[in-house]
């Protein structure tokens, strides 16, 4: 059995529990950098949204937008 069947069959409080140690492992870890071109992206929006700061949209309306409300 691969490692990947494993923890497919895993039951979900355990297949949470690895998911959190790996969040927290890369979260104590170097830094993760993005390809130039995703950060230049990042700063572009950014520098957009300083500028006309009505663009922006608060947390509600993220995920309201996200659950296809």
């Amino acid at each position: 059995m691969t490692l990947q069947e494993s923890l497919r069959s895993l039951p979900p409080d355990q297949k949470l529990a690895i998911v959190t140690q790996l969040w927290d492992d890369l979260a104590a870890s170097a830094p993760l950098t993005l390809p130039p071109d995703e950060l230049a992206e990042m700063q572009r929006r950014r520098d957009e949204m300083l500028a006309d700061p009505s663009t922006a949209i608060d947390a509600d309306e993220v995920w309201r937008r996200v659950d296809g409300d």
